[in-house]
């Protein structure tokens, strides 16, 4: 850990080994041996020595940072270090172990130094020549952790080494930053010496939440600031996946590009770097590299797989083309697995242009050759996939199997950004009716993965769908607190598709709140040239604007745009909730178009005979006593909403029929209450509709003496609103003869 970042690159050559400081690489007879980390810094300090010894303290200290480790570490370490310089039996080698004193390296040694121009090949692109990670901010008031805020340095600059970053070593960082920390100015975060220096800074801060630590960092690379805002058990482990996305960024920064003669070594990088994505859900993030990888001859599969799924994911035109290039590719190798890979990309594709029937066949194919080929890397996100595809078709029976069967997998061996794969689709299942939700216990162990992820498009997902099963509890301060998470996730590196789903969900919520502004910022931002191409952007901003001409009173706007919306929305899974079908009805009935409300009811109709489901039958009842309602049958819209709110219960949906059917009670004579609506939680005092059916309650007095009249006078005891019950002939914004007032 303490080597030094040079310009130079210096090699020692003993024996028949080769030992690069640069490129951290033991080249035995010019072969590159497999070495750990710790292993490789401590044969390396020891060179450095020049023969002297090095005390078991000062290699504690030195190499491994005195991070509570015992004085055993130092004797596992060098007899790794043996093993990769071929040392076998009892001889001991170049290090000779000094009894009760420490360690030297005792062989001759030749240093040679070259510069940067004497590279015939640069193995590492062009990129910031260090990285500059100052101490961490914060204070935590355990004793035993005192050693945080200098420590971690430690530790980032160590994981940035492994991954060929330079950096600023440990005691350079603290001495700049504490000789210059009087010059800080008022207001700044970085001290104006070390802006001087022309690096890019990493700065951190820490505090405790509750068991764990929230750690923050940012950096600004090139003029773009980063940045990410991670949990978890142990600071040195945040420091640990903070330094790896730093790694992955500068690395990616610096645009890798083939070399001639060197292309194996290209890809090799590649494929490293594109794995450390995947792992910290940084995938979007490699899209040009993955395009430079897949145009050379020797492109292996998994980069290619990698490729195929972010074309697909993007709906790019391209997707076909080089779907079938991965087909070609995987059967040349046998490799049935990456061959029903690109059919489960090919099924995404389809699905999105709303080809279902093609999604579903070309997803169970590539289910039945991926099994053919486990075990497999592959096999787990394959299910998903697949689960995915048909989940959004409607047919959640068979989705949730293979949801199952992917869980099982997932969980031998476990990672952060598996656990929240698997939590991710069993949010989407339960949102599209696939059954119970997910257990306690296995839900705590998504979130605690979906925090150590930080803000990535993961995460974004998973708190957007987490605000409607909070919505749906009636709790709007917990769904605003999961929305704003999942726009910050979203916005931090996010692809389109996520960023479009994460307003799709705020905009809803707005709307129902009866926020014009914020909505109008919402419709504002999708603006954006990559939101407004991409996959459904027409039909998210559509939708959009209906909610807005709605709260607007002009209902006879917001129904064409909703309809056209809804072609495009219609059956996509989570984009398209049982919610916004009522929402579509309702406008038809406010704009007294009921022609347009009995085809959307015959339309849901057949969609459920096709695929039924609890869900889709509920949205059926609830139109269906929706239109009884308009056309003066008050009596048998009652039984229709009853059985919706019965089948509905626990969801999003039940809260909005909720109103309707206490409306319906009342007006039934059937003498509600307001603790009736106490199951809506806040959907009572945050909606427009809620307030208004709330303080009806309150005046059921009133409501008794007057309903005999024409038209009814309702209203609150300070202002009194004329309000049409019977009357279905005469439209009016404060009348609810034609619609019964649910807030979707």
């Amino acid at each position: 850990m303490t080597e030094k970042n040079r310009a130079w690159r210096e090699e020692y050559h003993f024996a028949n080994c080769v030992i690069r400081s640069d490129t951290r690489e033991l080249l035995r007879d010019g072969v590159a041996q497999k070495i750990e980390r710790r292993s490789f810094d401590l044969i390396l300090y020891l060179l450095q020595l020049e023969g002297r010894v090095a005390s078991k303290d000062e290699l504690l200290e030195h190499v491994w940072g005195n991070h509570f480790v015992s004085e055993s570490v130092i004797a596992q370490s060098i007899m790794k270090v043996r093993k990769a310089l071929g040392i076998t039996g009892k001889e001991p080698g170049p290090i000779k172990t000094i009894h009760r004193v420490g360690y030297r390296f005792a062989s001759e040694v030749r240093k040679a130094i070259h510069s940067p121009a004497s590279h015939a090949v640069s193995r590492r692109q062009p990129g910031p020549s260090r990285i500059l990670w100052l101490p961490t901010e914060g204070t935590l008031d355990r004793p035993d952790l005192s050693w945080v805020r200098y420590g971690l340095i430690s530790v980032a600059t160590h994981v940035l080494h492994g991954h060929g970053v330079p950096t600023v070593p440990a005691s350079e960082a603290i001495r700049l930053h504490e000789a210059v920390m009087d010059g800080r100015d008022d207001g700044d975060a970085t001290p104006s010496g070390v802006r001087e220096t022309g690096l890019p800074v990493v700065h951190s801060h820490i505090k405790t939440c509750g068991d764990r630590y929230r750690l923050q960092w940012r950096m600004q690379l090139e003029g773009t600031e980063h940045g990410n805002q991670i949990e978890g058990a142990a600071p040195a482990d945040l420091a640990l996946r903070a330094a790896q996305e730093v790694a992955l960024i500068v690395r990616l920064q610096a645009g890798p590009h083939p070399t001639a003669g060197q292309e194996a070594r290209f890809l090799a990088d590649a494929a490293q770097l594109v794995a450390l994505a995947v792992t910290l859900d940084q995938i979007d993030r490699t899209i040009s590299l993955l395009a430079t990888c897949t145009g050379m001859a020797q492109c292996p599969l998994p980069l290619w797989a990698e490729f195929v799924l972010l074309l697909a994911q993007r709906g790019d035109e391209n997707t076909p083309t080089c779907t079938e290039q991965l087909i070609e590719r995987a059967r040349l190798s046998q490799d049935c697995a990456h061959e029903g890979w690109a059919l489960l990309c090919s099924a995404l594709h389809q699905l999105y242009r709303h080809r279902g029937a093609e999604a579903v066949e070309l997803a169970m194919g590539g289910v039945t050759l991926v099994r053919q080929a486990v075990p497999h890397a592959l096999h787990a996100r394959s299910l998903l996939l697949a689960s995915h595809v048909l989940a959004t078709t409607g047919r959640v029976g068979e989705a949730a199997a293979l949801w199952q069967e992917a869980a099982s997998i997932a969980s031998r061996h476990p990672t952060q950004d598996m656990a929240c794969r698997v939590h991710l689709l069993r949010c989407e299942l339960d949102f599209m009716d696939a059954g119970s939700s997910i257990a306690t216990r296995a839900r705590c162990q998504a979130q605690e993965a979906s925090r150590w992820l930080g803000l990535s498009p993961l995460t974004a997902s998973i708190h957007a769908l987490h605000s409607l099963q909070s919505c749906a509890r009636g709790d709007f301060d917990r769904c605003r607190e999961e929305l704003d998470h999942a726009q910050r996730a979203a916005d931090n590196g996010g692809a389109a598709p996520v960023r479009l789903f994460v307003r799709l969900q705020l905009g809803n919520f707005l709307a129902r709140c009866g926020d014009r502004a914020g909505l109008q910022a919402c419709i504002g931002e999708l603006d954006d040239p990559a939101l407004r191409t991409a996959p459904l952007g027409h039909a998210v901003a559509r939708w959009l604007r209906a909610r807005q001409c709605h709260l607007s009173g002009d209902t006879a706007q917001a129904l064409p745009l909703a309809e056209a919306a809804m072609e495009e929305l219609a059956d996509l899974g989570i984009w398209c909730g049982e919610d916004q079908w009522i929402f579509v009805a309702q406008m038809a009935l406010a704009a007294g178009n009921r022609r347009s409300a009995r085809h959307l009811l015959q339309r849901l109709q057949a969609r459920h005979e096709h695929h039924p489901l609890r869900s889709r039958q509920v949205t059926v009842l609830a139109v269906e006593g929706m239109l009884e309602y308009a056309e003066g049958n008050a009596g048998k819209a009652l039984p229709l909403l009853e059985h919706a709110c019965r089948l509905a219960r626990g969801t999003l949906v039940s809260n909005i029929l909720l109103f309707g059917l206490t409306w319906l009670a009342l007006i039934d004579g059937r003498n509600p209450s307001p603790a009736q609506l106490m199951p809506a939680g806040q959907w009572v005092e945050g909606t427009r509709e809620g307030r208004y059916v709330r303080s009806t309650l309150h005046n059921k007095p009133y409501w008794a003496i007057s309903r005999r009249e024409h038209p009814v006078l309702l209203g609150t005891a300070t202002e009194l609103l004329p309000h049409r019950v019977t009357d279905v002939d005469i439209a009016g914004p404060s009348s609810y003869a034609q619609h019964l007032p649910m807030p979707v």
